[in-house]
């Protein structure tokens, strides 16, 4: 049904860019921009996706065979000058992924600085390292190797360990860290030359003003993230769910955990904030 959905919502996409060209629009697409939006709609329709989700017919080549769907998706988004749908960053078929899982142990006191300032700072962080990710799978690059999570008194803490080689090739990718509770965070860390040019949140899609208030983000050899509880809407709220993903030219092109979210008790007895 995902599948079907996201094709149906890229469709109606497509047929508004359309209108808007035909009505003369300021906001409408270039020529060029329907035509490439045509041809990667044309792409999504041209095959049997949909059919081949199915899981009666899982292959080994699963995980490519969704990237590729996805791109060609994302693809009409962008030619139309659109920002893609943030479920395209997603896996659409959920293949649990193998990997080291340990819940947080203690509280945490990160220095945001995108280094490993000392032994303890992570120490008693939860862990999710997905196994077998040190190189290609069939024909598969991988760019993220490892998250880290907890929380402090007043913030809820991400880092995101890199694959230094392959994050090396990419010409200013972006990180995507996304937590829900009862609503949708998403800080958006650009990187420039290796570097962090910038960082940006999104709440329920909508980018906040003065995202340093209630975030502090840095990248050197890892990704460090900070949140401000009070940026997290949590009343009622048991659990947090927590994904990174990795963008490159508009285009998903790793997420972690590969299913799509993690999830994240909270609770005194997990480590974790009360609940409200």
């Amino acid at each position: 049904m995902a599948a079907w959905e996201l094709l149906w919502d890229a469709r109606e996409a497509y047929a508004r860019g359309v209108a808007a060209r035909e009505k003369g629009r300021p906001d409408a697409p270039t020529e060029e921009g329907l035509k490439k939006a045509q041809e990667s709609l044309l792409a999504a329709e041209g095959s049997d996706w949909c059919w081949w989700y199915g899981p009666e017919h899982s292959t080994v080549n699963d995980a490519e065979f969704d990237s590729l769907y996805r791109k060609h998706l994302t693809g009409i988004y962008l030619a139309l000058g659109q920002i893609a749908p943030e479920e395209l960053a997603n896996p659409i078929k959920k293949k649990p992924e193998r990997a080291y899982q340990l819940p947080p142990s203690a509280n945490l006191n990160v220095k945001v600085d995108g280094v490993d300032s000392s032994y303890f700072e992570w120490l008693g962080a939860g862990v999710y390292s997905p196994e077998q990710r040190g190189g290609a799978m069939h024909g598969r690059v991988f760019y993220l190797k490892e998250l880290r999570y907890g929380f402090e008194e007043e913030r809820f803490v991400v880092r995101v360990d890199c694959f230094a080689d392959s994050l090396a090739e990419l010409e200013d990718p972006e990180f995507r860290i996304t937590v829900r509770g009862a609503e949708e965070l998403t800080v958006v860390v650009n990187l420039e030359r290796g570097r962090m040019k910038e960082f940006l949140v999104e709440k329920n899609r909508v980018c906040l003003l003065k995202p340093e208030t209630i975030v502090a983000a840095a990248f050197r050899r890892t990704l460090e993230v900070a949140i401000a509880k009070e940026a997290l809407e949590l009343k009622g709220v048991t659990k947090l769910t927590l994904g990174v993903a990795v963008w490159h030219g508009g285009l998903p092109i790793d997420v972690m955990p590969a299913e799509g979210s993690l999830e994240v008790q909270l609770g005194e007895e997990n480590a974790a904030w009360a609940v409200e």
